[in-house]
């Protein structure tokens, strides 16, 4: 009986708003997160909504959760062209740098996520700037500064980590093979990083339960979608990205609007 005492205290939450807003949130970032990508840049300020007295590091790795799910298909469907030994190898200072990124956001409350959101922003916009200046010589610094911001926050993540390995495998004709590589490597360090904010106490049952199910329903219909529209011409996605950029931004200031009004401490 005891097994089952988790099933009773989650059962009172199954039916609330909360729980319908994850579930319908999950979802529609799912499909975002296929087709255009940065969908951190939705779900953080949905979750700051949905629990403003969450910490930082809580929403940022219930969040995590829902990315771990979402990137079992694509790790599942590309299995057969995964360098398995080669990224585990490759993969020890990100996943280093990625534990240190949750040991400082652990326990932060939710005012820095401004800042974390602007760094976000400005990574995402530099990032084909950035990648240019990858040198082999810097690659193991490189990684371990990738993981840390991947445990930090992570949005847009995956546009460095197809920088970084791309010195590996610089012949154009191996790009679709780097990003296959990319993906299994963010799974990886993902995986890490919801073990690290586990250990953290940041993860909470009820949240990314349902938030893992949107995310993985969204996901399967996001590539359903890719697949049979084609893909958005790349000046749609990057307004679409950067009015995702306006909805983060707007959330991280709720923090700052409750503390003025003496809602937070």
């Amino acid at each position: 009986m005891e097994s089952l005492s988790w099933i009773s205290a989650l059962a009172p939450w199954l039916l609330t708003r909360e729980t319908a807003l994850l579930l319908v949130g999950g979802f529609v970032v799912g499909i975002f997160s296929v087709i255009i990508g940065g969908g951190f840049f939705i779900s953080i300020p949905l979750l700051q909504f949905l629990f403003p007295s969450v910490s930082y590091g809580a929403i940022v790795g219930n969040l995590k959760v829902g990315s771990f799910f979402r990137g079992i298909g694509s790790t599942i469907t590309n299995r057969k062209e995964i360098d398995w030994l080669g990224n585990l190898l490759s993969s020890v200072p990100l996943v280093i740098g990625t534990v240190l990124g949750v040991m400082v956001i652990a326990h932060l409350h939710q005012r820095w996520m401004l800042p974390a959101i602007i760094a976000a922003i400005a990574l995402s916009e530099l990032a084909p700037w950035l990648a240019k200046r990858i040198t082999k010589g810097s690659f193991q610094a490189a990684s371990l500064v990738t993981g840390a911001y991947a445990g930090f926050l992570g949005a847009g993540i995956g546009i460095i980590l197809v920088a970084l390995f791309r010195l590996k495998h610089p012949a154009v004709e191996r790009i679709a093979h780097v990003k296959i590589q990319a993906r299994f490597i963010e799974w990886l360090i993902g995986i890490v990083a919801v073990i690290a904010h586990y250990f953290h106490g940041n993860l909470i049952l009820a949240l990314w339960l349902v938030w893992s199910v949107g995310s993985f329903a969204g996901g399967l219909a996001g590539g359903v979608l890719l697949e049979k529209l084609g893909a958005m011409s790349g000046k749609t996605q990057k307004s679409v990205l950067r009015l995702a950029y306006l909805v983060a931004i707007a959330g991280a200031l709720l923090p700052f609007l409750n503390w003025g009004r003496g809602g937070a401490r």
